[in-house]
């Protein structure tokens, strides 16, 4: 009985870490369709507010999901998924962190005054100015290849 027991104990440990890897790529899957897979956490400049975009796959389509401090202030309309499925997706704040934006394929889509907990509309951005942005505060000089 004690051998079997000992062999039991070596036969576990390794048999529990290939089914904890196996079931990683389980949780992804299941995560990006239930409730959406984490594409980038972002605090803002401050630390005083945190911004999580989410993408998240249905049968047809994908969805964009914003969370601010933990609450969803976003849902983008379903959007047809490209063959790699990539729309090149980021979130940026403003200078003062308190703004956060929804970029999707180089546009806005999105904007969040977080202090007055409401969506902008058009032209709320003309005054905004959005981090990263080249400046001379960059301490690498990043070369486009169009230069």
């Amino acid at each position: 009985m004690k051998t079997f027991l000992r062999v039991l104990r070596i036969i576990a440990y390794p048999a529990c870490i290939l089914i904890g890897l196996a079931a990683m790529p389980v949780y992804s899957a299941i995560s990006g369709v239930v409730w959406g897979e984490t594409v980038q956490s972002l605090p803002s400049k401050s630390e005083t507010h945190k911004a999580v975009l989410l993408k998240k796959y249905n049968l047809a389509d994908i969805n964009f999901i914003v969370k601010v401090d933990g609450r969803r202030v976003y849902l983008s309309p379903d959007l047809m998924p490209f063959p790699d499925r990539m729309y090149r997706e980021t979130l940026l704040w403003d200078d003062k962190s308190r703004v956060v934006v929804l970029e999707l394929m180089g546009k806005r889509v999105f904007a969040y005054d977080v202090e007055a907990k409401r969506q902008l509309q058009k032209g709320d951005l003309a005054h905004l100015k959005l981090f990263p942005m080249p400046s001379d505060e960059n301490f690498a000089h990043i070369k486009d290849l169009d230069e």
